[in-house]
């Protein structure tokens, strides 16, 4: 074939194919770049979410309580939207053109959920009558959804109960235990022991605690006070002698009441002083233990099996004549259909509070079922509404990303329908929160020593604790800096207030540990305590003084 016949195949075929190639190349090139750029940004507005949800828990006194906590989350929610327009106004999308792409926002809190979704407003009239000329339409909100419990209901024969799970061991028993109504709530635990000396966890005897730390008195002065936490609310023993508390505004108020101390003084001196919070946690572990396994023992027969949902649907376990594909991806093979939710509180090769224990598992398949079922129903009703024509859907979590966010507090950010070149962007963020009021974490406890006067946190896994002086363990949103307030007199006689700032704890971060994390063990935290009985002494200590500090409703005052 001549030269120029080839010239003109390539001129005529070729050329035109490499062109369309090039450019078919370069638009999906320019279609994933913009992917991760919005992937990237989705991420970054997720996590200043969620660091406005963590500094607002963290300096609030009250953070644990329900209108406090929504007011929290609402916050966040607004610095999601302003950080979201910011990111993306380069790309010409303002706020609420975003907010017709986002379907929802997921809050995944202690033991339930808020979403953040539009719904329709039903017209009615104010809470103060018609005659004040205000008027509700209808139409389209953005707003949180009533608070979702992490629960399922469980029957079998004359039991019918919702159990209320958490991110931990804690759960809520209601329900009907033959004719008896039944309201069981508390940790589940397996190793702790009542001796005649005291009380044991894992063989640790765990002994009543004499805790300080810094505060701003009412003089303005950084001071080291007595204090004790209970149920979300710390109290002091003042310089003074007088008992205060710390209030949701970040300051000192005098109170003559202390939740569970006499009605003296002096009583309630010493019921601060004498912290034993820890010793509490285990009685009431090994209380719900005993009204399991004993005084309502027909409850430790209960298996994944006998979950059903509000039209008794068994929701893991396949059942010949049920709708098989309604719970597909819950379902369980015969043999974990027949485990028994609360065996291991009787023992066996794992503890019922250990990550990995059946019961663990069927936490986690629960707080799953219960996020899922929710937020896929938020989804539908917003692509139902939507004027825009695209398909939104629930994606599907990967398991690392399950592992995440039932393992502490979370947010789950959604956008979808952003046109990106050839395709549609449909992305979500998960982010975690590892320091706030709201979730006392194993992860979260630090181990404090003090060597040649420099006292220091680290990790439970830093390998270096073996060679240290161990003095405690605390909860680590107590090395973190925070505000109070306090009264204070200027040269005219006149009162203003004034803000400090202070660290609750004196200790410096372990640099290698938290920082670096060059040394890290990374053996479980069960596998280490058990070779070092000082430090598991005081690491389950703290974990339950914290935990029983935290805010119940079923312990309110």
């Amino acid at each position: 074939m001549k030269l120029q016949n080839l010239a003109i195949i390539f001129i005529i075929i070729i050329l035109p194919i490499s062109v369309v190639l090039t450019s078919y190349v370069s638009a999906n090139m320019k279609t994933i770049e913009l992917q991760l750029s919005y992937d990237t940004k989705l991420k970054e507005a997720t996590y200043e979410a969620i660091q406005a949800f963590q500094l607002n828990t963290v300096n609030s006194g009250t953070s644990t309580l329900a209108d406090s906590k929504i007011r929290d989350i609402q916050a966040s929610v607004n610095s999601f939207f302003t950080a979201i327009e910011s990111k993306f106004s380069m790309s010409g999308y303002n706020k609420e053109a975003l907010q017709d792409h986002i379907p929802a926002l997921v809050y995944t809190l202690y033991d339930g959920y808020y979403i953040y979704a539009p719904f329709e407003n039903a017209e009615k009239e104010p809470a103060g009558g018609a005659e004040e000329g205000i008027t509700y339409e209808k139409g389209t909100i953005y707003d949180l959804k009533p608070y979702v419990y992490y629960s399922c209901r469980y029957k079998k024969g004359t039991i019918d109960v919702v159990i209320t799970y958490s991110l931990d061991s804690y759960v809520t028993i209601s329900g009907m235990y033959g004719n008896t109504h039944i309201e069981l709530s508390g940790y589940l635990l397996t190793d702790v022991e009542e001796k005649s000396d005291g009380i044991y966890y894992r063989e640790n005897k765990i002994d009543e605690e004499h805790l300080t730390e810094m505060v701003i008195f009412k003089d303005g002065d950084a001071t080291e006070l007595p204090y004790r936490k209970i149920n979300g609310t710390k109290y002091y023993v003042g310089k003074d002698n007088n008992i205060y508390r710390l209030t949701s505004n970040g300051i000192l108020e005098s109170t003559r009441s202390v939740p569970g101390a006499g009605p003296n003084l002096e009583d309630r001196q010493n019921y601060i002083r004498n912290n034993t919070n820890a010793q509490e946690y285990y009685k009431q572990a090994q209380k719900l233990k005993d009204e399991i396994t004993s005084t309502y023992s027909e409850l430790a027969s209960l298996t994944i099996g006998n979950a059903v949902d509000e039209e008794g649907n068994h929701i893991f376990k396949k059942v010949e004549g049920e709708d098989t594909e309604k719970y597909k991806d819950y379902r369980v093979s015969e043999e974990q259909a027949n485990t028994r939710i609360f065996g291991e509180l009787s023992g066996g090769q794992k503890s019922i509070e250990d990550a990995g224990s059946n019961f663990d598992a069927h936490r986690i398949s629960v707080i799953k079922y219960c996020i899922e079922k929710n937020l896929a129903v938020a989804i539908s009703n917003f692509h139902s509404k939507s004027d825009t024509s695209t398909s939104f859907e629930m994606p599907k979590l990967r398991d690392e990303e399950w592992d995440r966010l039932t393992g502490n507090i979370g947010m789950i950010s959604f956008l979808q329908g952003l046109h990106i070149g050839s395709k549609t962007y449909n992305g979500y963020a998960v982010i975690n929160n590892s320091q706030n009021e709201e979730f006392v974490s194993e992860d979260s406890i630090y181990v404090e020593t003090l060597d040649n006067n420099n006292c220091e946190y680290h990790r439970l896994e830093d390998k270096e604790l073996k060679n240290k002086t161990v003095t405690g363990a605390h909860f680590n949103i107590n090395y973190i800096v925070k505000t109070m307030a306090y009264v204070d007199t200027n040269d005219a006689g006149e009162q203003f207030t004034r803000t400090k700032y202070y660290y609750p704890r004196k200790a410096l971060a372990c640099y290698h540990c938290l920082v670096e994390q060059d040394m890290v063990d990374d053996r479980s935290k069960k596998e280490i305590l058990e070779e070092n009985s000082t430090l598991a002494k005081v690491y389950y200590t703290a974990l339950a003084r914290e935990r029983y500090a935290q805010y119940r409703v079923e312990n309110a005052f």
